[in-house]
């Protein structure tokens, strides 16, 4: 039996990447379950997760393609794939293999997985087109390339809150890659090449208590060098934001609306 963890099991403080992306994971999961139903994901097929962090979908890959498959993982950072080993090990999950390689040239065999799966990559790189591009190599004809990736547009707090606007502009306008990707992605599988081409977005609700409600501070701590170097907060102005924001988080009838999840998949036609 594989078990299963809360993000608040594994969120904590915001204290390591690896916590973080396992929070993620949980956060997402049902959404990903969703998505595979939607594809029909069957027992037997082979499947590739780009950048799967210590966890990714590979628990759920597995489950459902069963002995008679195979599942990847593949991710640049070896820390994440020990951290990956570990978790798949904890959860009682044999069989995966992990993988060391680049997103936009992972070394491995063309048209070899009847699904390559990425989540919450491509807003985090300069140019997403390349990945696509190759997941689109991996995925054998007739198979399927998986997009989910968020646009922050619905990223906000209720009641409204000046310093939250303030920290998540300084956020999302300092990081490398589009923070609204997500509305990207049909084009994107339809510019490769792809057939069939679906979408659906996702959105939830966080509440005070719950782990993701104080995400965005978490998240602006984790960057400041980079918002400070780069954005249009000095430091006094950073730190009173946080102040207020980490304060108007604590009200009980502060709430989170999250960001929206969006989920595009294709098929790849038998001539490309």
């Amino acid at each position: 039996m594989i078990m299963r963890r809360t993000a608040g099991d594994v969120l904590g403080a915001c204290s390591t990447a690896e916590a973080r992306l396992l929070a993620q994971c949980e956060l997402h999961r049902m959404e990903a379950e969703l998505l595979f139903d939607r594809i029909c994901l069957e027992c037997g097929w082979h499947a590739l997760d780009m950048c799967c962090g210590p966890l990714g979908v590979l628990d759920i890959l597995a489950e459902r393609i069963g002995q008679s498959g195979s599942v990847v993982g593949l991710d640049r950072d070896p820390r994440m794939l020990e951290a990956a080993a570990l978790s798949l090990a904890q959860r009682g999950v044999s069989g995966v293999q992990l993988v060391q390689g680049e997103v936009t040239a992972t070394g491995l065999p063309g048209a070899s997985f009847d699904l390559v799966h990425e989540r919450l990559l491509l807003g985090d790189v300069v140019c997403p087109e390349n990945v696509v591009t190759e997941m689109v190599r991996l995925v054998r004809p007739g198979g399927f390339v998986a997009l989910q990736d968020a646009d922050v547009i619905s990223w906000t707090c209720e009641p409204a809150s000046p310093a939250w606007d303030h920290l998540a502009n300084a956020l999302t306008t300092t990081c490398i890659g589009d923070p609204h990707v997500g509305r990207r992605l049909p084009g994107m599988l339809r510019a490769a090449g792809l057939v069939d081409v679906e979408v659906d977005v996702q959105a939830g609700l966080w509440r005070p208590g719950e782990p993701h409600h104080n995400l965005l501070p978490c998240l602006v701590n984790l960057h400041r060098d980079r918002i400070l170097a780069n954005g249009p907060l000095t430091e006094p102005e950073l730190d009173a934001c946080l102040r207020d924001v980490e304060d108007h988080l604590a009200r009980p009838d502060t709430i989170v609306l999250s960001w929206m999840l969006f989920q595009a998949w294709g098929r790849k036609p038998f001539t490309i």
